[in-house]
C-alpha cells in the first residue's frame, strides 16, 4: 500500500513537470507579434506599437524571471479584453502558464500600470484642447463652451459584500464616475464608491466637480441625476412638447450621448468590465482605472476596434432617474434658459 502511495505521487510529480515543460516551450515558440495587425488589437486590445510601449513601462515592476514582460503583459490584457476567469487566460495557447502564477502576475501589472494613471487621465486640458471641445459642441448641437460630459456606470460585482453594493436595480456592483471630452477620452474615473450610492452624490462629494468649478464660463453635460450648477447643465423637468425646453432637452440628450458611448466603447473594449469581478473591491477600482488608462492611449492613437460600432448622433429618449437635490440657486436657471432661447 505504502509503495503504491510513493508510485501515485511520482506519477503526479511527473506529470507535473511535464506540464510545466510543456507550457515554457509553448511560450518559447510563440511569438505574438506575429498575428496579423488586426488579430493582435482583437486579441489584446492595444497595437503592437503600444503594446511595446507598455512593457516598457511596466518591465521593472515585473519580478518572476522565468516568464516573459511581454508574456505577462500579454496574459493581463488577454484577461481584461475577453472578460475569461483566470483559468481560461492561463491555458491560452500565446499564455500558457499556471492559474497561481497568472494571479500574482495580475496584481504586479496591473499595479504597474496604475502608476500611468496620473499623467494620462486628468481633467487638466491644454487651450488647444478646450477649444476642439468647444468647437465640436458647438458646430454638431450649438451648445456654447462644453468641456467634458458626466455620467455613472455600474460595474457588477460578487454577492459576498456588504449590502452598500446593492444598486437600485438590485444587483450589486461598484459605481463608477466617468467624465469624457469630445473625442471619447475619460478625463476623470471614480471608482470608489459602491452601487448604492447615487450619481449626483459621487459627482458632489469629487475632485472632478471641485475642479470644474473653477473654470469660469465653461460647461459639464449632466443628467437629470445631476443637480443644475453654474457651470452643470442639466435638462428641464417634463417640457412640453415643442416648447423652448423640449428642444433644449432634444439637443442637450444629443450632446450628452457621447458620455454614454464612451462608456459602451470602454465596456465593449474591456468585456472584463460585463462580468461578474470575483475581487475585492480595492483591487476591482485599480482594474478599472487601469482600463480607462489603455482605453485613453488607444483614442489618442486612433486604436482600431472591431467589435463596436458608434451610436449615430440621434437623439436618445431621456429617462435617467431625476436626482433629488434642490437645483442650485444664483444664475444656474438664467443660464440654461439663455442656451435654450439661442435654439429658437
Amino acid at each position: 500500500m505504502f509503495l503504491h502511495v510513493l508510485a501515485n505521487n511520482e506519477l503526479r510529480r511527473r506529470q507535473l513537470l511535464s506540464t510545466i515543460r510543456n507550457r515554457r516551450q509553448l511560450r518559447n515558440n510563440s511569438d505574438i507579434f506575429n498575428l496579423p495587425d488586426r488579430q493582435f488589437i482583437q486579441s489584446y486590445r492595444v497595437d503592437k506599437e503600444l503594446f511595446k510601449i507598455l512593457v516598457g513601462e511596466v518591465g521593472p515592476y515585473l519580478e518572476n524571471p522565468l516568464i516573459s514582460h511581454v508574456t505577462q503583459v500579454a496574459a493581463v490584457l488577454r484577461f481584461l479584453a475577453t472578460g475569461s476567469y483566470q483559468l481560461g487566460v492561463a491555458k491560452d495557447h500565446d499564455v500558457n502558464i499556471g492559474r497561481s502564477t497568472f494571479s500574482k502576475i495580475l496584481h504586479k501589472v496591473v499595479g504597474a500600470l496604475e502608476c500611468l494613471c496620473t499623467e494620462n487621465i486628468s481633467t487638466q486640458q491644454t487651450p488647444v484642447e478646450i477649444d476642439q471641445s468647444k468647437d465640436y459642441f458647438f458646430e454638431k448641437f450649438a451648445f456654447p463652451n462644453v468641456i467634458a460630459c458626466v455620467d455613472g456606470t455600474h460595474v457588477i460585482k460578487p454577492v459576498k459584500d456588504s449590502s452598500l453594493y446593492l444598486n437600485r436595480k438590485g444587483y450589486f456592483s461598484i459605481n463608477a464616475m466617468v467624465v469624457c471630452n469630445y473625442n471619447m477620452e475619460i478625463l476623470a474615473i471614480d471608482a470608489t464608491h459602491p452601487g448604492s450610492c447615487h450619481d449626483s452624490f459621487i459627482w458632489n462629494n469629487s475632485r472632478t466637480r471641485e475642479f470644474f468649478s473653477t473654470t469660469s464660463g465653461f460647461f459639464v453635460l449632466a443628467d437629470s441625476g445631476y443637480a443644475l450648477e453654474p457651470f452643470v447643465l442639466t435638462p428641464y423637468r417634463s417640457p412640453q412638447n415643442e416648447s423652448m425646453q423640449h428642444v433644449f432637452n432634444l439637443k442637450h440628450a444629443a450632446a450628452r450621448n457621447i458620455v454614454e458611448r464612451t462608456i459602451g466603447l470602454l465596456k465593449s473594449r474591456f468585456r472584463w468590465l460585463q462580468g461578474t469581478l470575483q475581487y475585492d473591491p480595492q483591487f476591482v477600482c485599480k482594474i478599472i482605472n487601469v482600463c480607462c488608462l489603455l482605453h485613453n492611449l488607444c483614442r489618442r492613437r486612433n486604436a482600431y476596434m472591431p467589435e463596436f460600432e458608434e451610436d449615430n448622433d440621434e437623439y436618445p429618449n431621456q429617462n435617467e432617474e431625476e436626482s433629488n437635490l434642490q437645483e442650485s440657486l444664483g444664475n444656474s436657471a438664467e443660464i440654461r434658459d439663455g442656451i435654450a432661447a439661442s435654439f429658437l
